[in-house]
């Protein structure tokens, strides 16, 4: 990546709360927001998720399922936060887009099957959030939607940086949107990788993944666009790394072979190596074949730093919000480097003995470099790994506390 991209404004709705701030308190406090899914007459109903309570008003023109209306929301917040809400129409103009969801809007389908509403045209189909947005937002730039399972929020963000180190763009609104949706839920009931309390990454005793949803979304700009408007970014985003495990269509190749070349490649075309790996921000799902995968895999990166370097998983906070997880994980990077504190796993108790990494716990811990490693796995064999970084000229202080 020859042009350096930024990230200058982060957008958060979410389980935790709205807006970088408190979504970055919930996370550090440990906060697991889950609770009973109320689906009365369903086999779901009383299932575990983590749920976006009142959430923010999409503001939209026409009706809009819950993942669109949490992008609406995200979106918006984000351009705030970049100083690019009052941009005038010559910038709006070349905005991309690059959204990350699995399921789309499928709560109009859902209600649409039972009654509850009537379902014109296609709008519950992934690509219709992108379009919602680029209407409601006033952007015109390239509009890419993703839908890679559960790593499209993280191959949104790699895309989105892809488009501006291209030329396509100087700037690109990049996350990913889920909501929670019945269907889903009981797919993973039926797999038998749904955990009856909450999701607890790396546990001896996890049983499965949970269910969450809300959106994350990061403006993304090239460094010297940013600098221009004198904008001070979070952070850098340096590079990517995809791969296919080509193993199985739902479980991870144990191996791990690809999930480690994804990380591997992520550093190199960042120009960065192992012994610049700060934190990293694991998929963390607290399936037993994930997760195990995933120690394995960090462990073999990471080697003689294994013990110093802070890993985290966001999901026993946020819960699993497939397409949306690996944007929320960008942000939390981001957010890391800016503070340079890395948030525990809230639900961890008691830590697989199998597990050799510093599985951050109980309280939040330093960071130990400027290079955050984020990782996103999914159904298909689908892998990628994000190198995020430090902005240039940024010393990062811990909180106190910490």
């Amino acid at each position: 990546m020859t042009t350096d991209v930024v990230i200058t404004g982060l957008g958060v709705v979410s389980p935790l709360g709205h807006g970088p701030q408190e979504f970055w308190h919930g996370l550090l406090a440990g906060r697991v927001p889950v609770g009973p899914l109320h689906s009365p007459g369903t086999p779901v109903h009383g299932e575990p998720v983590y749920q976006v309570s009142s959430p923010p008003p999409a503001d939209a023109a026409e009706v809009t399922g819950r993942a669109t209306g949490f992008a609406l929301a995200a979106s918006r917040s984000a351009l705030v936060d970049a100083g690019l809400d009052t941009a005038d129409a010559s910038v709006r103009d070349g905005i991309g887009l690059c959204v990350g969801t699995g399921n789309g809007d499928s709560d109009l389908q859902e209600a649409a099957r039972d009654g509850r509403h009537e379902q014109t045209g296609l709008r519950w189909f992934t690509y219709g959030t992108t379009g919602v947005l680029a209407r409601e937002l006033d952007v015109h730039g390239p509009g890419l939607t993703v839908s890679t399972a559960c790593t499209a929020g993280a191959y949104a963000v790699a895309l989105g940086a892809d488009m501006i180190a291209d030329g396509e763009a100087d700037i690109v609104l990049a996350g990913g949107t889920e909501a929670v949706c019945r269907p889903a839920i009981g797919a993973f009931l039926r797999l038998g990788a749904s955990d009856p309390l909450h999701c607890r990454p790396f546990d001896a005793d996890r049983a499965g993944t949970v269910y969450g949803e809300g959106a994350a979304f990061l403006v993304l700009e090239s460094a010297d666009h940013a600098r221009a408007r004198g904008r001070v970014p979070y952070a850098r985003v340096l590079g990517s790394g995809w791969s296919c495990d080509a193993f199985h269509a739902t479980a991870p190749d144990p191996s791990g072979v690809q999930a480690g070349r994804a990380a591997r490649e992520a550093l190199e075309r960042g120009g960065a190596s192992r012994r610049d790996v700060g934190a990293v921000m694991c998929h963390g799902t607290g399936t037993p074949a994930n997760d195990s995968t995933e120690s394995l895999v960090t462990a073999e990166l990471l080697g003689d730093r294994t013990a110093d370097v802070p890993v985290t998983a966001v999901k026993a906070s946020l819960g699993h919000s497939g397409g949306a997880a690996g944007a929320f994980a960008c942000v939390t990077a981001a957010l890391v480097l800016r503070h340079g504190t890395v948030p525990p796993v809230a639900t961890l108790r008691t830590l697989d003995p199998r597990c050799t990494l510093r599985v951050v716990r109980d309280r939040p811990q330093p960071a130990v470099g400027d290079t955050v490693l984020v990782n996103a796995y999914a159904f298909g064999g689908n892998n990628i790994s994000v190198a995020i970084g430090a902005a240039i000229g940024h010393t990062a202080h811990p909180e106190a506390g910490t």
